[in-house]
């Protein structure tokens, strides 16, 4: 394993792109949650490299605790163990710098040993009061205001008049303090706002405004690791990733009046900004005129920069003089609403990360309705351009439900990877899946996984596009402004407002339409801006030219920030905004701003500021100002999200750069980097939508096609060369994804337009003897496949000329039907489910050996599903002692008995049970099941009756949230009916037909499904282009003919070249199907198998010219 490789990048190679190296490879976290046995996790790790997977970052999940504590003894055992396995086999070990997550409490040991270093943060109680009012406002209790557990803070009071005038006038109440906790005052005539400004704790986290905070993390985390693995600690551990660390952890997600806080905050505020905030309070939530949008840009800068501070660059500076890598991401990556609230300005922190990282969970994308989930992925990459961080790690899959596919894994990592990613963080491999592990964010993407044996081949696709997009330069002619130091100076916490709203919501807008313009860009932070180099009109840092900042509506910038864009302007460079112009200058001197921004865009704003207020126009208006060679563009109204203004965006953009390329579709986005003097341009569609589309590059090149899937480079055989512009028509499959390369010059013969697939060009020609049909004079062939009811037509280019030459058609042959019924077997057992139970205490009357009588009395018993056992008793109980013994009875019925029926010993959380089949008390010894190592499987064959059968369950349970906390699972070779609307098991499943194998007896099957018939061709059919093409959802297809594997299809297209593997005579065609693991583990009955297949006979042409 080369550590430079997988953190640097490689030269780019044709050869390399066949054989990538491993490091550019997915790099998972690997779950510990349970027992961990040596033996599992030597298996594991093997799987791991059997699959191309160059590491991975050990991660405490939920679990764990109960058999190897977090940080303990044993974890390090383990620790080491993983690390000296992972060198035998070939891997690289990271570090997870947390227990489950967020990162900085080490399992929560920093408050416990350390209470005063607990999290806590500011609330405000406020409320109206009348004049001649007496307020006797009580801290110790919430009979009438919540002030329990907290700490007074500050307390004052204003005239709701002067609040509306702008008039700072208070009266400080903290004199009045009395009893410890008590307000009291003698509200004279109003009405008045009270505030009442309490501390209280987040017992769940770790006060990371303080510095010593991180240095107890540090000391209980980073240092047991060193001091246990020791002096080879930097070549064994390559680094350590935190996770979602954030200055506020209470109610994040929510308007509320509450901000984050440290127990030293008007000390920090004083060090910074030279001024007591005490006083200052109220104008953090409420807009009292004067200074308050400076008072709130001093708050948020503050925090911001102590947050810096204390968290990430003393976890840097660590990581650094300990020789490893510091990565992870943040918190609430795609708002910046809650980039205020949770990180202050993200920028800050991520340029101490060593290799940058940003998170996407759950089964979305970016899309027009929910434009910020382009934010995250967007703000990461244009961290990693600006700072130099060739990779960029996206954790990724979380909340992706056991129903994900690969299909669902390449759409989202596309749409990441067009976005900048290159370092696929799958969420997580879980160690294992019992019980309520299994809902630990699935889906685990490890060995439980039914399409596990194909994982390779999606790691193959990854690999090759993290090695295409690692290293080189990213290409982007346009900057948007970062702009949160407005959205700082006009937060509230608790509500929205019209400006705050409209820079967010525009800010989306435009990253959105901008990607559908196929117009790339970046984000820029001012303080980035500030450290850019002005050259030949562009602004110019870490390899990216930008020749266009764009501003989304913005109120308030620094001092340098309007320096550079007038003398960026004046270099010649291209400057937009958008509804609001910066007014004030929260850093540094800015004489006569208005003046200045005036005289660059040609419009006053403070006069845009009380426009845009008092108006709700939807008309945009777009002004274009010269300044010599340079460039303003401004559009005047309400924001481009409010009137939905993409094509005055549009004008916008081309009122100022030229695009690199022109793609007709605006569902389609593309990547573009340059790599060792190439050209790379990947291109996604992320739609269920297929389409035919004209990508146009600048210049005249000769396209290639670089096979992500496959590793083959294919010359692009069909475009056309014209005004200086290079055209090919592409036809983007759903969900489907190009890497283009343009390099040389167009090849001197290359088809212009054809009504057939040319499959090859060649301008050497072979003697005349075998072309003797032909003229004498032949400048080239032609091959290609088609199926043409008429004469087509083939233009080609041969050199500066066209010729138009006529495709004679053939008799094309009847596309060959499957008949409809298949022989059929599965690689894994079916499986029989139940969540339906009775349940009643154990108080020594329940006689196991009647409880399977048709006549036994249930009547006493609670009715149970899966889950806590006491969440779901109709009342309390009298008596909270533990622990306790239930009985948990269900039954099935039996057709048939497989030689082979066993019970899934999943979910039986408690300290001990037993197990009865009709009766019998189960004796044999549970094993390891076909899915897991932690969930058991105990052999029942000699124990089932035809009929029905009693399963009862002696559970011995510990807590509330014990009990049968999964579906029972009862698995064989055998089928499933319904009888009366009732599940039972029947004969196996030996034949099925075209559609869901659901409704053919295989309702909860997870695993793969092989379609076999038997179909006769003749000689001429043999020698045509052979297509299979098959329907079956979004499951993997494995294409076998006459037993040799001939494709496997993670994705649509389910295609097959099957030519080259068929005979005159019988052929054996085997379609087999993988779907997910959701039937199985939560008895979801999604639709499975092979809905239609047909093989279509493709003519083949040769045309010589």
């Amino acid at each position: 394993m080369d550590y430079n490789k997988l953190v640097h990048g490689e030269a780019l190679s044709k050869a390399k792109f066949k054989h990538p190296s491993r490091e550019f490879g997915i790099m998972p976290f690997w779950f510990w949650n349970g027992e961990m046995s040596y033996d599992e996790m030597e298996y594991q790790l093997k799987e791991y490299y059997d699959k191309g997977i160059p590491g991975l970052y050990i991660h405490a999940r939920f679990g764990i605790n109960d058999h190897v504590p977090y940080l303990g003894e044993d974890w390090f055992d383990r620790v080491k163990f993983t690390i000296e396995k992972a060198q035998e086999i070939g891997l690289q070990v990271w570090v997870y710098d947390e227990y489950n997550w967020p990162s900085g409490t080490a399992g929560k040991e920093v408050m416990e040993k350390n209470p005063e270093l607990t999290n806590v943060y500011l609330e405000l109680v406020e409320g109206d009061l009348p004049g001649q009012f007496f307020t006797f406002m009580e801290g110790t209790d919430s009979r009438y205001n919540d002030l329990e557990e907290s700490e007074p803070v500050y307390a004052c009071a204003m005239k709701l008049d002067d609040m509306a005038n702008g008039n700072f006038e208070y009266v400080d109440l903290m004199p009045s303090l009395s009893f410890d906790k008590v307000i009291t005052w003698e509200a004279p005539k109003g009405p008045w706002k009270l505030f009442y400004f309490i501390e209280r704790k987040a017992n769940w986290y770790s006060d990371v405004l303080n510095p010593e905070t991180t240095k107890k993390f540090l000391e209980y985390t980073h240092e047991r690791y060193k001091a246990s693995i020791g002096q080879s600690f930097s070549e064994d551990i390559k680094g350590f990733y935190t996770d979602e660390p954030a200055m506020h952890y209470f109610e994040v997600g929510r308007d509320n009046f509450i901000i984050p806080w440290s127990k030293k905050m008007f000390k920090i505020f004083k060090e910074h900004n030279g001024y007591d905030l005490k006083k200052h309070l109220p104008k953090l939530f409420y807009d009292i005129g004067g200074d308050t949008e400076q008072v709130r840009y001093d708050f948020w800068s503050c925090l911001t920069k102590q947050y810096e501070e204390t968290y990430y660059k003393t976890i840097a500076d660590w990581c650094e003089e300990n020789d490893v890598v510091f990565t992870g991401h943040l918190l609430y990556e795609e708002s910046l609403r809650m980039h205020a609230r949770t990180g202050g300005n993200l920028f800050h922190h991520l340029r101490h990360l060593d290799m940058t990282g940003v998170d996407h969970l759950y089964p979305r994308i970016g899309t027009r309705d929910m434009p910020n989930e382009h934010v995250a992925l967007k703000i990461a990459s244009s961290a990693a351009h600006q700072n130099g961080s060739v990779r960029l790690l996206c954790e990724s899959m979380g909340g992706a439900y056991w129903d994900c596919t690969m299909e669902r894994m390449k759409w989202i990592a596309d749409w990441e990877y067009v976005l900048g990613v290159n370092l696929f963080n799958p969420h997580g491999y879980h160690y294992t899946i019992e019980g309520e592990r299994k809902r630990d964010w699935p889906p685990s993407q490890f060995y439980h996984h039914t399409w596990w044996k194909q994982y390779k081949l999606f790691n193959d696709y990854m690999t090759r596009l993290g090695y295409t997009l690692s290293g080189g330069d990213h290409v982007a002619k346009v900057a948007i402004l970062y702009p949160m130091n407005s959205i700082w100076a006009t937060y509230t916490p608790q509500a929205h407002n019209k400006i705050g709203d409209t820079i967010e919501n525009d800010f989306n807008y435009m990253t959105d339409r901008l990607l559908r313009l196929h117009i790339d860009f970046d984000y820029i932070d001012e303080d980035i801006l500030r450290d850019c180099e002005i050259k030949d009109g562009k602004l110019c840092i870490q390899g990216e030219k930008y020749e266009m900042l764009m501003l989304p509506p913005c109120t308030h910038i620094k001092s340098t920030t309007l320096d550079i864009m007038e003398k960026f302007v004046a270099a010649g460079g291209k400057l937009g905004g958008d509804a609001l112009l910066p007014y004030h200058c929260v850093e540094g001197q800015c004489d006569d701003m208005e003046g200045r921004l005036e005289k660059l865009f040609g419009k006053n704003p403070l006069a845009l500021k009380q426009e845009f207020l008092q108006s709700d126009d939807k008309e945009l208006s777009l002004t274009v100002n010269n300044h010599g060679s340079g460039k303003v563009v401004f559009v005047s109204g309400q924001g481009f999200a409010k009137c939905d203004g993409m094509e005055t965006l549009k004008e916008q953009m081309l009122a100022c750069i030229e695009p690199e390329i022109e793609i007709d579709s605006e569902e389609v986005f593309y990547l573009h980097r340059v790599k060792d003097g190439r050209d790379l341009f990947f291109l996604i569609n992320p739609v269920e939508q297929g389409a035919d589309i004209q990508v146009t590059f600048t210049g005249e090149y000769q396209p290639e096609i670089w096979d992500l899937e496959s590793g083959e480079i294919h010359k692009v055989l069909v475009y056309n060369v014209a005004d200086g512009k290079t055209t090919l028509s592409l036809t983007m499959q759903p969900y489907g994804s190009y890497m283009l390369s343009i390099h040389d010059a167009p090849a001197h013969i290359h088809g212009i337009s054809s009504d057939i697939q040319i499959t090859d060009i060649e301008d050497v020609m072979p003697s005349k003897a075998s072309i003797s049909s032909y003229s004498d004079k032949v400048d080239g062939r032609v091959e290609g496949i088609g199926r043409l009811s008429e004469d087509g037509k083939l233009v080609l280019a041969v050199g500066d000329k066209e010729k138009e030459l006529t495709i004679p058609a053939q008799k094309s042959l009847e596309v060959i039907k499957f008949k409809d019924e298949f022989d059929f077997t599965v690689n894994a057992p079916n499986a029989l489910l139940t969540d339906e139970w009775k349940m009643m205490y154990d108080d020594g009357t329940v006689d196991v050996s009647k409880i399977s009588q048709p006549d036994y009395d249930f009547s006493a018993w609670y009715d149970m599903r899966m889950g806590a056992w006491e969440m779901q008793l109709p009342e309390e109980r009298d008596d909270n002692t533990y622990p306790v013994d239930l009985w948990y009875v269900t039954s099935f019925n039996a057709q048939y008995i497989p030689d082979d029926l066993k019970l899934m010993i999943d979910g039986f959380k408690g300290s001990g049970y037993e197990l009865y089949i009709n009766g019998r008390r189960m004796t044999k010894e549970p094993v390891r099941s076909f899915l897991d190592a932690q969930i058991k499987e105990v052999p029942i064959t000699d124990y089932v009756v035809l009929g029905e059968n009693t399963v009862a369950i002696k559970l011995t349970v510990t807590k509330k949230s014990d009990g049968m906390v999964d579906l029972l699972k009862i698995i064989g070779d055998f089928g499933i009916k319904e009888v009366d609307g009732r599940e039972v098991i029947s004969d196996p499943v030996r034949s099925v037909r075209f559609g869901d194998w659901v409704q053919q007896g295989l309702p909860h099957f997870s695993g793969t499904g092989s379609y076999t018939q038997t179909i006769t061709l003749d000689e001429e059919t043999c020698k045509k282009a052979l297509f299979l093409k098959a329907e079956l959802g979004t499951d993997v297809l494995e294409v076998y003919v006459n037993g040799s594997l001939v494709k496997t299809c993670l994705w649509k297209p389910y295609e097959a070249d099957i030519s080259d593997y068929v005979k005159p005579g019988e052929n054996e065609i085997c379609l087999k199907v993988v779907n997910t693991l959701i039937n199985l583990l939560e008895g979801t009955r999604n639709a499975s198998g092979l809905f239609d297949a047909t093989i279509v006979p493709f003519d083949r042409y040769e045309i010589y010219f």
